[in-house]
């Protein structure tokens, strides 16, 4: 091929490569939505996966004497933590929400009142009643929705404990498979490298994250227990879990609470106490104790973060925003091992800087 029409084929391969690049974006997430059902227990599985391999690693550095416990037993004894802590936080769960239903009554009683007082005191020429409002207003509606999502999740309970039994048994060949697809053994080292880098970012995260979110809803329970909120043991593991959602996920955690304090009162004074606690606890540990403890480990952008939150919560809904920021975290690693995407990379990046490993790409 003469130099001038290669040229010429080269620009013309560069010049569809943008376009076709967005093309397979859009009908990747296309596929993220319409294969959810399939997707999505697979992506909670591999999170679930991960957390029981987490919890073996410490395991196994027990030693009986003198001896290391056989893997076997060190996954036997993680599967059965987690089994137990899911246990446990399902069963509290699923008692306070009827015991929240059963009491709707009551805080629909009070919201009515409080509803009709506000009307009363602005006096406007045509009030609204409660009833014109009903559609909004009624709480027994919103928690039985509420507990129809639970209801929702742990239907799929079924597949996903297939899909993490599946994941175990496999990953006994997974260091064989990574032999087998390096070309070289510099690149067997460079993807174990990666899956390492991505293995330890992801693994700071939890860990931090679960401090301090556990940190956040001990001190929440501590607040709303001292004013007598109803549930407060309920209300602190929802913020607990709640401060796995980056940035909306604490202002939710604040919101509802306050909202349960607000109807369940016939005085202003305790929302206001849970409303000013709250919000100080998640400013205090958000803004102070979270950022110190976590370092650069994410590195990643404050924009990307809300977007990539937002973008997996519009995809995948509440389990999309609990994995947004790991899977964020693994394709910006991915990114920065190719020239051609490492610019993708430093776009999101927190100050455009990537890590040791980030810096020499393929």
């Amino acid at each position: 091929m003469p130099s001038t029409a290669k040229k010429q084929y080269n620009v013309s391969v560069r010049a569809l490569q943008l376009p076709l690049g967005f093309l397979a974006l859009g009908l990747f997430v296309y596929l993220l939505v319409k294969a959810k059902t399939i997707i999505l227990p697979l992506f909670m599985a591999v999170g679930i996966w991960y957390l029981i391999n987490a919890i073996a690693k410490p395991i196994m550095n027990f030693r009986i004497g003198g001896r290391k416990l056989p893997g076997f037993i060190c996954y036997t004894a993680a599967i059965a933590l987690l089994v137990f802590a899911i246990y446990m936080i399902t069963g509290l769960v699923s008692r306070n929400i009827d015991n929240v239903v059963k009491r709707a009554p009551h805080y629909q009683q009070n919201l009515e009142m409080m509803f009709t007082k506000t009307v009363e005191k602005l006096h406007l020429e045509n009030p609204l009643s409660i009833k014109d409002m009903a559609g909004y207003f009624d709480i027994g509606r919103i928690l039985r929705d509420l507990a129809g999502t639970f209801t929702g999740l742990a239907g799929t309970a079924f597949v996903v404990f297939v899909y993490v039994a599946f994941l175990l048994y496999e990953q006994r060949t997974f260091d064989r498979k990574i032999a087998g697809i390096s070309s070289s053994r510099a690149q067997e080292k460079r993807i174990r490298a990666i899956l390492r880098s991505i293995d330890t970012k992801i693994r700071t995260y939890l860990g931090v994250k679960t401090f301090v979110s556990a940190l956040t809803g001990m001190i929440s329970f501590g607040i709303m227990k001292w004013v007598g909120v109803d549930f407060a043991d309920f209300w602190g593991l929802i913020i607990f879990f709640l401060n796995f959602i980056p940035m909306l996920g604490s202002i939710v955690a604040v919101i509802f609470p306050a909202l349960l304090t607000l109807v369940q009162f016939d005085t202003i004074g305790p929302f206001l106490v849970i409303a000013v606690g709250l919000t100080g606890t998640q400013i205090a540990i958000g803004n102070f104790l979270d950022p110190r403890m976590m370092g650069q480990s994410l590195n990643l952008s404050p924009i990307v973060i809300l977007t990539s939150l937002a973008t997996w919560g519009t995809i995948w809904g509440i389990p999309g925003m609990f994995l947004s920021i790991p899977i964020m975290v693994i394709v910006t690693i991915t990114l920065s091992q190719f020239h051609a995407t490492r610019p993708i990379a430093i776009l999101l990046s927190e100050k455009g800087q990537l890590s040791k490993l980030d810096s020499d790409p393929a």
